[in-house]
């Protein structure tokens, strides 16, 4: 074969492999079929230029792969490629003003033990503690957590 046509298939196989350490990870296609490139492309080397040339391959092969991971790292490291967004905000958190323990509303949907209330003008999960509220039934909140309002039933 060529001798450039085996140094491309070498090329090819490293770029493969660095693809799918730092652009693709996780699919293992880029990787699989890089090294397999990368092998191929060696095994011709030796088939077709003997040992010599082959052993020579190899070392710089090696070495490529070697200081392209090296070079990939420095890359990821020096931020260049990656989001610098921050989220900031939080799953399920309560306004910490718009509701108090004592505040009355009423159901929206069943409580069984979570669902739906109107409080304060505001529709809001609401938990029970465990028993099951109608429909259209006046509430009080019990005990507000930092994620959870627990409400039990006013007895009129």
């Amino acid at each position: 074969m060529a001798f450039g046509f085996i140094v491309a298939v070498i090329i090819l196989g490293l770029l493969l492999i660095f693809l799918e350490i730092f652009f693709i990870p996780g699919t293992t296609l880029f990787g699989v079929a890089g090294g397999v490139a990368l092998i191929a492309g060696i095994i011709m080397m030796y088939a077709d230029y003997g040992s010599r040339y082959g052993n020579i391959t190899l070392g710089i092969s090696f070495v490529a792969v070697i200081i392209s991971i090296a070079l990939g790292f420095r890359v990821i490291e020096s931020n260049k490629l990656s989001m610098k967004a921050e989220i900031t905000g939080k799953v399920n958190e309560l306004e910490s003003n718009a509701f108090h323990v004592g505040d009355t509303g009423t159901t929206m949907t069943e409580l069984r033990p979570n669902g739906k209330a109107m409080i304060n003008g505001q529709k809001s999960d609401v938990y029970s503690n465990g028993e099951y509220i109608q429909r259209e039934t006046i509430v009080e909140i019990i005990k507000i957590t930092r994620d959870k309002i627990f409400v039990k039933p006013l007895k009129s």
